[in-house]
């Protein structure tokens, strides 16, 4: 059966997921070659560290409750309980509109301090503060995403993706080519597009989500049930988008704009290689947590690991003439980008392996290794890179990427051969 499964239906799931996942990166990625030819390279890290400071700011919204959705719905969906998925599905929903309500209003209030104390470039206050607007937009229509993966809807979730990356890149052309350069503009449509996809697919939600209605004891355990789950994961979360993003806060503080914008067009390629992992974790993970014997979770992992080697070995081949492209689609002004890309690149392939490394912890429920793991990689990432940021320039900070795989690789080894061999699947 899990054969099967790999060969036919989860081979077409990734193949869905991937190509929404595709569409949208690419069609970021040619935004980016876009306003990088046509602007200079400091407005380019200005439109760049707008989205980079919208995207981490939803992104640690989440607190973990995007992961409780992914956790729990297929869960409750298996075991036939549909009051209590409906009860989950709800409480995630509010909590998160609260969450978006504030963190926009919060956003604003401190876009000065984020411009001048985080990337130490207080001239962009002004755009980092247009640029928060669009955090609701981000963070509800990503619940929406999210609720469509745990159904294991997986057409639907392509393509609202699709949608959104090809909605943006349509008005970003059309925009440039009619003479338009205000960044301001360019800034609107990437926050306006998850609105519009908001308002069109809401109705994919159960019906009268906001009227259902949660006894006060079912409450608090239904609260207590997801704050447990979702704590430690909150915790993994908020490193986790910190050890990503302190590289270019790190460049941005140390080296200026113009290294920012030379590390930015190399993580553009990288995108290919990122969305292919998270399509695969996309189709897997609500597998993995509908899974309730060890047997089913070794059986499944093995079969991963077969496909994953040989994947792994075509990229490391292909990675190194790829790198051309770069001068090609923007120009002889990054050639700097190539080395870095290498690396970045590199790292990426190996971090296939992670996928169901990390699900398994997942699966057992044990967030608070993830978390730990998440906190120390943090710590590794940030020193590292002020350690090798002044040594080897941008190419330091993508030595630091790798490393920081490296680590989460040998860790959630580790930690799942440990919890197959010791602990049994609850879901609180």
């Amino acid at each position: 059966m899990i054969t099967n499964l790999l060969k036919k239906k989860a081979l077409h799931d990734v193949s869905l997921v991937y190509l929404g996942a595709i569409l949208n990166s690419m069609s970021l990625f040619l935004i980016n070659v876009i306003l990088s030819r046509s602007f200079e390279k400091e407005w380019f890290a200005t439109f760049s560290l707008s989205i980079l400071a919208l995207g981490t700011i939803a992104e640690m919204s989440d607190l973990g409750l995007n992961g409780s959705l992914l956790r729990f719905v297929p869960f409750y969906k298996q075991s036939n309980e549909p009051e209590k998925l409906k009860q989950v599905i709800r409480t995630i929903w509010r909590w998160r509109v609260w969450l978006s309500i504030i963190l926009t209003l919060g956003g604003i209030v401190l876009s000065y301090p984020i411009a001048k104390y985080v990337f130490n470039q207080p001239q962009i206050t002004n755009y980092l503060a247009f640029s928060l607007l669009g955090i609701g937009g981000v963070v509800l229509l990503g619940f929406v995403s999210t609720y469509l993966q745990a159904n294991q809807q997986f057409f639907k979730n392509s393509l609202i993706q699709s949608l959104k990356g090809l909605s943006r890149l349509a008005l970003t052309a059309i925009f440039i080519f009619s003479g338009f350069n205000d960044i301001y503009l360019f800034l609107l449509v990437y926050i306006s597009i998850p609105w519009i996809l908001l308002a069109f697919y809401y109705h994919i939600l159960p019906h009268d989500l906001n009227k259902i209605q949660i006894e006060a004891e079912v409450k608090e355990k239904l609260h207590g049930q997801i704050a447990n789950f979702s704590f430690w994961l909150t915790i993994w979360s908020l490193s986790a988008i910190l050890a990503s993003r302190v590289d270019q806060i790190m460049l941005s503080n140390l080296l200026g704009l113009e290294k920012v914008a030379i590390y930015t067009i190399a993580f553009q390629f990288i995108y290919l290689y990122s969305m292919a992992s998270q399509s695969i974790t996309s189709v897997l993970m609500p597998k993995y947590n509908s899974l309730r014997s060890k047997a089913e979770i070794i059986a499944l992992t093995k079969k991963l690991m077969k496909w994953l080697i040989p994947a792994t070995l075509i990229l490391f081949l292909v990675i190194p003439p790829s790198r051309y492209l770069i001068t090609l689609v923007f120009g002889d002004k990054y050639i700097d980008s190539m080395p870095v890309y290498l690396v970045l690149s590199y790292s990426m392939a190996l971090n296939l392996f992670n996928i169901p490394l990390s699900l398994i912890l997942t699966t057992f429920n044990r967030t608070k290794l993830i978390a730990i793991s998440g906190f120390i990689q943090l710590i590794i990432n940030a020193g590292l890179n002020l350690l090798l940021i002044p040594k080897f320039g941008v190419i330091g900070a993508s030595l630091t990427f790798g490393l920081g795989i490296i680590f989460s690789i040998v860790y959630n080894s580790i930690c799942s051969s440990y919890l197959i061999k010791k602990e049994e699947i609850k879901i609180a």
